[in-house]
This record gives C-alpha cells, structure tokens and sequence, in this order.
C-alpha cells in the first residue's frame, strides 16, 4: 500500500510526462516515484521510455539498476549499473549501488570494495562514496579501516547523516556506548531519525536510564510507525517500569508486524524482546534462505547485545 506522499509523487511526475512526454528527464523522475512506491513494473516502463527517448540517459540506466536490485536478476542489475558509470563516470549513485549489491546482497565484499573504490577515481572527494567504503569495511567486521574512513568522510561533509548512523551502528556493536550516542545525537541534529533514536532507546535501556529510553523510543514509533524494533523495545522499557497495559498494547502491534515480515525480521524482533532461543532458530533459517548476508548480522544494532553468545558466533562464521 502506498503512501499519500507516494501517490502524490507519482501524480506530480505523471502531469510532468504529460506536459513534454518527450523529455527523458521526466520519464526517469516517474520511474523513481513508481521505485519509491514500490511499483517496480510501472518502474522499469518508465526508465525503458526515458533510454527509447535518450539512450545516453545514464539516471535512467542506474533506474534499472535499483529495480532489479529488488527484483533480480542481480546479474541484470550489475549491467545496468555498469552501462551507467560508462556513459557518466561522474555519476556516484551507480557506483554505490553496485557497492551495496555486492554487499548487502551477494556477499562479493571484495567487489563492492572495488566498485566504490572506482567511484572514488573519478570522484575523490565525494563524502558519500567515502562513507559507503567504511560501511563496506564494517560489513566485513574491519571497524578500525570502517571508522577511518567514516571520519575521513564527516571531516570532507559534517552533515553527513550516513556516516554518522554507520559510526552509531559500529560503536554499538563495539560497545563504544559513550561514542555511539554521540554519533546518534549529532545524526539526528543533521536530520531527525527514526533509526537513531531507535539505538539510543537500546542503549540507554541498556544503561538502566529509562526514562530516557522511553523518551528516545517513543520518538522513534512517532516518527515511524512501522517500526516494530522499536515498539518492542519500548514495550520492554514500559515493563521493566511497571507500565504492563502500554507495554501489552506495544508488543502486540509490534508482534502483528513482525508476524508479517520473513524470518530475518521476526528473528530481530524475538533478539529485541530477549527470546535468545528463537533468534537463534529463525536466524538460522534466514541465513539458510539466503535473507541476509553473514556480514550485516554481525552488526545489526538489533543483535548487539547477543553477538557474544558462541551459537550466534557459530551462525555468522565468527
């Protein structure tokens, strides 16, 4: 189901075709607002019209990209990205999706390495493809060579939101809990978030500070509903200060939507409420499924306070 943002967004981009279908431009702003809205058939039309009317349109190639990311095959999407980067070596969003897709989903960690590393060629001072190399690094658990380059990134682009949740999510797992907050704390000056305060509400749980806890998690369901990581986590904050009947209401509609996510999510919700036995059984079936690569367990803030137990080490090869 789509937003009314979503749909508003795919009407403004429509009119837009309408009044010059010719222009290439406009079809590659349709096919992102269909990709935002998850409508990835309507997606790849539009980005087909857009090349039909401009072959040299590199944004709609890294268009095709992004759906078959989603859509497979990842060998399609690899294609698309590439004939991009050749028509624009400028071009970063390319180059950082093949990053991502050899990370996030092929587990090529090497590849991805090199993709943004070419990237870096053409663009050597471009923060975003810097902040991308660190998080590759942290996906292959190297937190020092991630943590360098994260810096190296703020210190080009100080509001570099990205670098900063990727400094929040290594910091947890390393238990840096001081330096976590504060990178929470600065994203979330750079731009309210949802996740950022989702890991500050763990953390200062974690710490016996409830109140404020309770404060950042609220904050978090606020910002975004569907967030049921946060909603169980409140729940348990709501219990633990004697709030049964809030913390009832939180984890049922926490529950109800984990229920309807695949088994990597349930398993995050069940590592959330502190069920370590059915993480455990339904992260095993994830990673058996292929749902998630080994290198983003390791690090999910989700797991962070049961990435030392040595069946959870067992799972993700550590």
């Amino acid at each position: 189901m789509i937003t009314e943002e979503q749909r508003n967004a795919i009407a403004s981009a429509e009119s837009a075709v309408r009044m010059d279908p010719a222009n290439s431009e406009h079809q590659v702003e349709l096919g992102m607002a269909y990709f935002y809205a998850g409508q990835f058939d309507e997606a790849l039309a539009a980005f087909q019209q857009a090349i039909d009317l401009n072959p040299g349109a590199a944004g709609a190639y890294n268009g095709l990209g992004r759906v078959y990311y989603h859509i497979g095959p990842a060998r399609s999407a690899i294609e698309a990205y590439e004939y991009a980067i050749a028509l624009d070596p400028h071009y970063i969003d390319p180059y950082y999706g093949l990053g991502i897709l050899y990370s996030a989903q092929l587990g090529e960690y090497e590849a991805a390495i090199d993709a943004i590393q070419r990237g870096l060629e053409h663009n050597p001072d471009e923060a975003f493809l810097l902040a991308s190399l660190g998080s590759t690094y942290a996906r292959m658990g190297r937190f020092e060579k991630a943590d360098a380059y994260l810096q190296q990134a703020i210190a080009l682009q100080p509001d570099n939101a990205f670098a900063y949740s990727w400094l929040a999510i290594i910091y947890l797992h390393i238990k840096r809990y001081d330096n976590m907050i504060t990178a929470c704390q600065r994203e979330i000056e750079i731009g309210d978030d949802h996740s950022a305060r989702r890991l500050l509400g763990y953390v200062y749980d974690r710490q016996g500070r409830y109140d404020e806890a309770i404060a950042q998690l609220e904050r978090s369901v606020t910002l975004e509903p569907g967030d049921y990581e946060a909603r169980v986590a409140l729940a348990r904050v709501y219990r633990t200060v004697g709030r049964g009947e809030d913390a009832d209401e939180q984890y049922a509609v926490a529950s109800e939507m984990a229920g309807r996510d695949n088994e990597y999510g349930q398993a995050c919700f069940e590592a959330v409420s502190g069920n370590l036995e059915q993480t455990l059984t339904l992260l095993e079936v994830a990673l058996t499924k292929g749902q998630v690569q080994p290198g983003w367990v390791r690090i999910d803030p989700e797991f962070a306070f049961i990435n030392d137990d040595p069946r959870f080490k067992a799972l993700i090869g550590d």
